[in-house]
């Protein structure tokens, strides 16, 4: 009898102890969750105020290195706040406006010199220097407490939640989404274009919450062991998805999976950058070994960058009758130079995919339809969008030129049927 008494004392002991720890240790999880969305906010709240800077540097100029430098800091600095965003569990329809206004301001400062006059140029970063200005100011107030670290999991989900918080993440999206129109105005045709990129009709068959971190656990084997929680996106989201809050060890990120088809939508994981260095070609099986067990089979290798401690690789949709690449349909992935491990992946545009129309292939004599200094170094078949935001199959050409003794090199996007120039780029 007390045998068996000592056992049982000895066995709710030993829960209670196992209990604690496993308390214990979510909550060093969550803190540690707490302080990269700290991290975020604050790179997020830096990065606007220089984007701030970068736009109103841009009416300094009309030309040359200053002003191309301007350009380039704001399509970088877009960028990074779209990392830093993409990264927080901000209210959907705040997140998605702010991307898209981002994503709209970077692109122009990139290729406004090329499209549009120095005199609309200035006109567009003047409007958009006053409106970031706002935004940086509002989005201060938003997230004054935000950056300390110290904030639990609950107090994330009320100051971050549109229909709990204090602040008016609706009303900051509707100022961001009035920036949109007033500085970048959509044309019709783009209109009707991003509303067939919208994602609630796709065809594939629904995963359950269970499936997705089935798969999760699957692709990701070393990071999913500490799953913090999964949660539904925002009601109305363009793509449904669940968002999926993970730690482990050195390790802390987040992966959203679509909940028709359970594609991985974007997955991203904060570590200690480490030393050591794989060359650059074997990252790039691992990366294609992960993409191919990922399901997304269709893609092949576009571009690759890299920085001190990653590369970052780009892969496009290869359309099968023409193999022609779909330039709008990619993946963005990330992956260690250490290890090869994953660190990002964004594979939003790819899910969309574009809806393509086959259509004529003219032959047309390059000899005369170039000057005859032009040399034709490669050739291909893309599927690219038009002035009209239509998809049109194109013959992309690399060309050179003799320029003052300097070899130019560009890359000329050609309508297959109407001979039109869709594009033209010069190659840094």
């Amino acid at each position: 009898m007390k045998k068996l008494l000592f056992l049982t004392v000895f066995a709710v002991f030993s829960l209670a102890v196992y209990t604690y720890s496993v308390s214990m240790q979510n909550k060093d999880l969550q803190n540690a969750l707490s302080v990269q969305y700290a991290k975020n906010i604050s790179d997020a709240s830096s990065k606007l105020q220089e984007l701030d800077i970068a736009v109103k540097k841009t009416l300094l100029f009309n030309q040359g290195e200053g002003d191309l430098q301007a350009r380039e800091n704001i399509w970088r600095l877009s960028s990074d706040i779209q990392q830093s965003v993409a990264s927080l569990p901000l209210d959907q329809g705040f997140s998605t406006t702010w991307m898209n206004y981002l994503g709209r301001l970077g692109k122009f400062a990139k290729e406004g010199d090329e499209r549009t006059e120095p005199a609309e140029f200035h006109k567009v970063m003047d409007r958009a220097s006053e409106n970031i200005e706002n935004l940086s100011d509002q989005w201060s107030l938003a997230t004054a407490d935000m950056a300390s670290g110290n904030l639990s999991m609950k107090d994330w989900q009320e100051r971050l939640d549109s229909e709990k918080a204090s602040f008016d993440w609706k009303g900051l999206s509707a100022s961001i989404q009035q920036y949109t129109e007033s500085d970048f105005p959509l044309t019709a045709s783009e209109s009707d274009a991003l509303k067939k990129k919208q994602l609630k009709n796709i065809k594939d068959a629904p995963v359950t919450k269970e499936e997705a971190l089935k798969k999760f656990k699957k692709l990701f084997p070393d990071v999913s062991k500490q799953v913090i929680d999964t949660t539904d996106s925002k009601p109305g989201a363009s793509y449904p998805f669940y968002h999926i809050r993970f730690a482990d060890q050195d390790s802390v990120g987040y992966i959203d999976i679509t909940k028709k088809g359970g594609h991985i939508l974007s997955f991203l994981t904060e570590r200690p950058a480490g030393s050591g260095t794989m060359e650059m070609e074997q990252v790039r099986n691992k990366v294609e070994l992960f993409l191919k067990d990922s399901g997304y089979t269709d893609v092949i290798f576009e571009e690759v960058r890299e920085n001190d401690t990653a590369f970052h690789f780009v892969y496009t949709r290869l359309e099968p009758l023409h193999k022609a690449k779909v330039l709008s349909d990619t993946i963005q992935v990330k992956a260690a130079k250490q290890d090869g491990r994953i660190l990002g992946l964004n594979a939003a545009e790819y899910i969309r995919k574009e809806k393509l129309e086959d259509q004529k292939m003219v032959r047309i004599d390059w000899e005369t339809y170039f000057h005859k200094e032009v040399q034709i170094s490669e050739q291909e078949l893309v599927y690219v969008e038009n002035m009209h935001g239509t998809q049109r199959l194109a013959y992309a050409l690399t060309v050179t030129l003799n320029e003052n003794g300097q070899v130019g090199t560009y890359v000329v996007l050609v309508d297959t049927e109407t001979k039109e120039v869709i594009r033209t780029e010069r190659q840094q």
